[in-house]
């Protein structure tokens, strides 16, 4: 995945920020007071770690100020400079509340939970046209309908004499018709990001629609059929949300399997691959990093120096001061990873139990090497 464009903007204001992962869920009557209290409480720990009172109460007006959301939800909030910069919902709690004050802002977290999800279309079929439902991420979606031109005749006779075979043809020209117009808007509708759309409905009519989309969609994007779910009205989404998710989850390590082979095919080439902390901070420097692979590791406590431009990092002070660099400052390792790739366009790959592929956890494919390119 791309860095955001969110949070790579955060990296054109001054810090020290304020990195906020709070669990927003309203579970009982008295839900305000238990979010209010467990804000308290991280309030108190960011100034204690020598947050402004400013920034303090600019992100007072925000946590958990969503009353709109229902339900078990978290809150990402990011500010500096006495405003806040980034305050998105997410779908789920975090994993572990936590409030930081720190040179960079603390987004791996956040970063891990978006690579868990893929924009994505969710089609509900019927002979006569479709619902759409848009998913991009945790807060943007939206739904639309398309209905299709030939409303009759939709249904066969079940029969095969001589005299219905023009009624069941005409049936079927009503339907291909009406899965042409479908998947023309679809692919007309279609959001950039989207990567996965998903077809569930009647069995006829999604099958002609998935004919017809294989003819327009970009090569990019994929399509998969799902055996649950049904465009009528008051039918359950539950057998349908499950279908949904399991696809979402074999295309996520799909992508991730593609990138972990590529890495050890590059690595076992000794070409256009590093791993280890010290030769990816290197390749970082010199703009040379194409895909950082790195290991979801919540618990690290690895840090780096850091310069005031993106790609000033190094593993010690001395490798940054041999630049001519003064202004050295010091920050979790996975801030600064992100800082770099934001800065350089480069893109992220986080996987669980990295340290089972790669030294240390973390490698990266290359967009070119030189004669400093460690082999």
């Amino acid at each position: 995945m791309q860095i955001p464009d969110p949070i790579s903007a955060l990296y054109s204001h001054q810090g020290p920020f304020a990195s906020v992962y709070l669990d927003a869920t309203r579970a009982s009557e008295s839900g305000d007071t238990e979010v209010e209290l467990r804000w308290r409480g991280m309030r108190a720990q960011l100034a204690e770690a020598g947050a402004d009172d400013k920034t303090l109460e600019a992100i007072d007006e925000v946590a958990g100020a969503h009353l709109e959301v229902a339900g078990r939800h978290g809150q990402f909030i990011v500010a500096a400079g006495g405003g806040v910069l980034v305050d998105e919902i997410t779908r789920q709690p975090p994993l572990r509340e936590l409030g930081r004050w720190s040179p960079l802002p603390h987004v791996l977290p956040y970063l891990a939970h978006r690579s868990t999800q893929i924009p994505h279309l969710i089609v509900l079929i019927d002979r006569t046209g479709a619902d759409v439902y848009t998913v991009l991420d945790d807060i943007h979606s939206q739904q639309s309908s398309v209905e299709g031109g030939a409303e009759y005749p939709l249904r066969k006779t079940g029969r095969d004499v001589w005299n219905e075979r023009a009624f069941q043809n005409r049936v079927e020209n009503a339907w291909e018709t009406n899965s042409k117009e479908v998947a023309q808007a679809i692919n007309h509708q279609l959001p950039p990001e989207v990567q996965v759309v998903l077809l569930a409905g009647d069995v006829r009519a999604r099958h002609l629609v998935n004919d017809e989309l294989s003819k327009v969609l970009p090569q990019r994007v994929k399509v998969d059929q799902l055996e649950h779910g049904t465009r009528a009205e008051g039918a359950s989404r539950e057998a349908l949300d499950e279908a949904v998710h399991s696809a979402l989850l074999h295309y996520i390590w799909a992508e991730r399997r593609d990138i972990l082979a590529r890495l050890q095919q590059a690595v076992g080439r000794h070409d256009y691959a590093v791993t280890g902390i010290s030769a990816v901070l290197d390749a970082l420097r010199k703009a040379q990093v194409d895909t950082l692979v790195l290991s979801d590791d919540p618990s690290s406590t690895a840090t780096a120096s850091i310069g005031p431009d993106p790609l000033l990092l190094a593993e010690t002070d001395a490798e940054l001061s041999d630049l001519g660099i003064t202004d050295i400052q010091h920050d979790r390792l996975d801030a600064a990873l992100v800082r770099a790739l934001a800065g350089s366009g480069a893109g992220l790959v986080i996987t669980p139990g990295g340290h089972q592929y790669v030294q240390q956890g973390i490698a990266a494919l290359l967009r070119y090497t030189d004669a400093s390119t460690p082999t």
